[in-house]
């Protein structure tokens, strides 16, 4: 609302003998916002300030120094048959992005979509950014704001749901804890950087705290009644980067700048001008 706008409605207020009442609503409505406590729970919350990065493999492992495609340091999904077939048959077509020369390729859904989304968005090397609040916990990583409502809210109703990249997310604290449900998350996503799916039924819940001064821990539990036998569990590290970094520009996709473009379904790789 511009200046010129409040200075005629406080001077209509004004002749209408109400100035006095807005004035007074004004000044209600600015001091619950920043009242005595809301400042206490702001001082309740935990320091998640600064740049953090992942520690150790970008694969949803329970080892921190397990690689992405190492036989036997991989957590694998506790898939039922129908689904663990699969995920063999597009573990090979994954292979084969960017080959020109193979029938049906599978290409990484970040690429395609420009976006992780769940749970691929928890283990990536993207650097990752955590604002607290009492009312709700955002967490960047790249292009990406996952919203964790904290402020006692439910989820929607289930006919104003529909699958997203990263789903809806409501929490509450248990000490220095943060504890997170999300669910709704959009289906045929990779989990990680390998083509581990889920279904659209899956339920997310994580427990996030701080374990020391520069680590953060996120304890992960996946429940999914379509595609697993049990709830597949793993646990990510990050560590918080050297004061006074700058956040890493975010990922160029999908544009002539993106050196991984998608050309007739398959991932092709620009190499730079030569200089």
């Amino acid at each position: 609302m511009s200046t010129d706008i409040l200075r005629q409605m406080y001077r209509m207020a004004a002749v209408l003998g109400i100035l006095p009442f807005l004035l007074v609503e004004s000044a209600r409505a600015q001091t619950t916002t920043n009242s005595p406590g809301r400042l206490q729970k702001f001082l309740k919350l935990p320091d998640w300030s600064g740049i953090w990065s992942l520690k150790g493999s970008p694969a949803l492992l329970d080892a921190d120094n397990g690689k992405p495609f190492a036989p036997g340091t991989r957590d694998h999904p506790p898939y039922t048959p129908e689904w663990e077939a699969k995920y063999q048959a597009d573990l090979i077509r994954a292979e084969h992005q960017g080959d020109a020369n193979f029938p049906n390729p599978l290409v990484d859904t970040h690429t395609v979509y420009c976006a992780a989304g769940m749970p691929h968005i928890i283990g990536t090397p993207f650097d990752y950014e955590f604002i607290v609040t009492p009312e709700e916990t955002w967490i960047i990583v790249d292009k990406e704001n996952r919203h964790i409502y904290t402020d006692g809210r439910g989820f929607p109703p289930e006919d104003e749901l529909w699958p997203t990249m990263l789903g809806r997310s409501i929490g509450h604290w248990e000490g220095q804890t943060l504890v997170v449900e999300t669910i709704s998350v959009k289906s045929g996503l990779w989990a990680d950087f390998t083509p581990a799916m889920l279904s659209e039924q899956a339920r997310f819940n994580e427990r996030i705290r701080q374990i020391d001064a520069n680590t953060l821990e996120d304890q992960v539990t996946i429940m999914d009644p379509v595609a697993f036998t049990k709830p597949w569990t793993f646990t990510k590290h990050y560590t918080r980067m050297k004061p006074m970094m700058w956040v890493a520009e975010p990922e160029t996709c999908g544009t002539p700048g993106d050196r991984n473009p998608i050309v007739d379904g398959r991932v092709t790789v620009v190499l730079p001008a030569a200089k």
